[in-house]
């Protein structure tokens, strides 16, 4: 059916968002002529904006989609108050993974001081072993000296 260009027309995909369907249930219902379209020179679909708001009546009153009214206000007011939870929630977490951050921070930088340390002390500790070997070695040489008269 061919109507006049000046009209305002949705393309199939945009009706079938309107209309809470498929773009081949609309196509189909162009095919079973439930649905007014043309075809423009490319061949696509393009159904009059009041042939789809006439369709979308239709549909809410045979009840195949819920009726826009305090439902629909309420549940956009349900989901505004879940994402503004979800947002508080997502800033509490992050500001709980900065003070994770820091606190693993701080724990390497103190892990890595103990080990410092840790190293230190046995460097000391090897080195007074050795003291006390060289030590041990001389009161023995010593007492040997003493014993043997030498």
């Amino acid at each position: 059916m061919l109507l006049p260009m000046e009209e305002d027309t949705y393309t199939t995909g945009q009706a079938a968002k309107i209309l809470r369907m498929s773009d081949r249930g609309v196509r189909k219902m162009i095919d079973r002529d439930e649905l007014e379209a043309h075809q423009d020179e490319r061949g696509r679909h393009l159904i009059p904006q009041r042939a789809v708001h006439a369709m979308l009546q239709e549909r809410r009153e045979a009840g195949e989609i819920p009726a826009e009214g305090p439902e629909s206000a309420t549940e956009a007011r349900e989901l505004r108050e879940r994402v503004e939870a979800l947002q508080r929630e997502l800033g509490r977490l992050e500001g709980r993974l900065e003070l994770t951050e820091r606190t693993e921070s701080t724990m390497r930088e103190e892990r890595e001081r103990l080990e410092q340390l840790l190293k230190e002390e046995r460097a000391e500790r090897r080195r007074l072993q050795q003291r006390l070997e060289e030590a041990q070695e001389a009161a023995a040489r010593s007492w040997w000296r003493k014993l043997f008269g030498g």
